[in-house]
């Protein structure tokens, strides 16, 4: 049978649409994922530039700490400390993977066997791999600039301290010294209102384009193709459902759908600089679900994931909006609470156990008691995650080692972390 030459021209032009419809519908996929990967980079970019950021500002509160130390006590490890931590921002000495985590009251071969070393590379010079604008560099370079001048006053109270220990803690405790110390903080909290800014602009500029992208879908309608719109709109769909599902789960728990320990190993010291600089006392509860390994062999893991879940929905009810309940591993979960007193923790968490020993989880009108154990700490002059994690470890022990089902407050003194006692559930 012969075709007719309309007919031909017919089909061959509705396949010429078809393709064009999936050539089309191929191009908003493609646009969607550079979008959301454009935005995933920018999102990455400014971590990266902010936590470099703030190694610059950790590093001048280092270099202050251990300058002030010796002038005050005269010992020469602060000293030596000092022109480590110099010699690291300046490229002169290797330095620690992850800076903004190091822990400088570590002595160094336990430091340098928990963070490695990398190559020494001045700090201006990563900060000048990093897309900064011009104004943001600006801004990092003139915090570098008087940070280092505030080295040069530093050193000039080392040469008094042997000899008149007054004159050089009044140098580094005067008023001059403190207006020198805000001329690097402020440009550093500029900087990052300005890359605040930025991203927000950006951000915008995105959405935008994710608009207009969006206006382009009548025109499928227009051209007869529902059924590829409808198979567009549902692989968009999918995929934006499938990015907010990888953003959920590398920062929540499935079980529990509260904040994991990626979270709380990404942001909880920002957190605590945060409050350090603003001068908030934090306190960090360590939880532990008492006996729960013979709940799951009496009862099932089903019924143990359940009471995790009951247990969780408890301690939200209780907790601050300012407050970060972080599943820790297990049965096992950390609370942090800022602006709140030692006795005022106490209280509350004491009223926490009290509130978990009377809600019982029900199954199928079975009954099941659960009572949790809680060691915590408050910060004292260490804004350290790792120093207080391991300080409310031990105050846990002693909550198990009292009875369990109560809270018992640990010593976060002293700079230098023990490990944890082991112990059962």
């Amino acid at each position: 049978m012969k075709f007719s030459a309309g007919f031909h021209r017919y089909f061959y032009g509705l396949q010429a649409i078809l393709l064009g419809l999936l050539a089309y519908s191929g191009y908003l996929i493609n646009d969607f994922y550079r979008l959301t990967h454009d935005i995933a980079r920018l999102e990455n970019n400014r971590f990266d530039m902010v936590a470099l950021a703030n190694e610059l500002q950790q590093s001048s509160d280092q270099l202050t700490l251990f300058a002030q130390n010796y002038v005050v006590t005269g010992n020469p490890e602060y000293l030596r400390a000092f022109e480590q931590v110099l010699a690291i921002r300046n490229g002169v000495e290797p330095r620690p993977q992850d800076y903004h985590a190091t822990y400088w009251n570590l002595n160094e071969d336990e430091r340098a066997a928990r963070h490695g070393q990398q190559e020494g590379i001045a700090l201006l010079d990563i900060m000048a791999s990093m897309p900064y604008s011009e104004a943001e560099f600006a801004l990092l370079h003139l915090a570098k600039t008087q940070s280092d001048k505030l080295a040069m006053i530093e050193r000039d109270a080392f040469a008094l301290a042997p000899s008149d220990q007054e004159a050089a803690k009044a140098l580094l405790f005067g008023e001059k010294y403190k207006e020198a110390k805000h001329s690097i903080m402020a440009p550093i909290d500029q900087f990052l209102i300005v890359v605040n800014k930025r991203l927000a602009k950006n951000l915008h500029n995105l959405h935008q384009r994710e608009e207009s992208l969006a206006k382009s879908l009548p025109l499928i309608l227009g051209l007869n193709a529902l059924l590829i719109f409808a198979i567009f709109i549902t692989i968009n769909w999918r995929f934006i459902q499938y990015h907010r599902q990888l953003v959920d789960l590398s920062m929540k728990d499935h079980l529990t759908r509260i904040c994991n320990r990626k979270y709380l190993s990404e942001f909880g010291p920002q957190f605590l600089q945060y409050h350090r600089r603003h001068g908030n006392k934090v306190c960090l509860a360590l939880m532990d679900i008492d006996h729960f390994k013979k709940i799951n062999d009496n009862f099932g893991h089903q019924i143990g994931d359940r009471i995790l879940q009951h247990f969780c929905k408890t301690i939200d009810a209780r907790i601050r909006k300012t407050d970060t309940f972080v599943r820790y591993g297990g049965e096992e979960f950390v609370l942090l609470m800022p602006n709140m007193t030692p006795e005022q923790c106490q209280h509350f968490l004491d009223e926490i156990c009290e509130r978990v020993a009377q809600h019982d989880f029900v199954e199928r009108r079975n009954r099941i008691p659960y009572t949790v154990s809680i060691g915590w700490v408050d910060c004292g002059h260490h804004y350290d995650l790792d120093t207080m994690l391991h300080r409310a470890d031990a105050a846990m022990y002693k909550a198990k080692q009292a009875g369990r089902n109560c809270a018992q407050q640990g010593d976060c003194s002293n700079p230098k972390p023990t490990l944890a006692i082991s112990k059962s559930a």
